[in-house]
């Protein structure tokens, strides 16, 4: 089965960002995330989506 959600620290090491910002951008919901029960998750595709999303035109 292909894993679609990812938790705090792998979305964290995946962004190279701390768990504290990730935190924070949750909070200010700057990044989209699924709570099921305490757990905050992640779908791989919302992280890609926020990533493009951020995306800065160096031309």
């Amino acid at each position: 089965m292909h894993r679609t959600l990812l938790d705090i620290p792998e979305t964290a090491r995946y962004l190279h960002i701390s768990k504290s910002t990730l935190y924070r951008w949750v909070h200010q919901k700057k990044i989209k995330c699924v709570k099921i029960g305490s757990r905050v998750l992640f779908m791989q595709s919302d992280i890609e989506e926020f990533i493009n999303s951020n995306r800065i035109n160096t031309e």
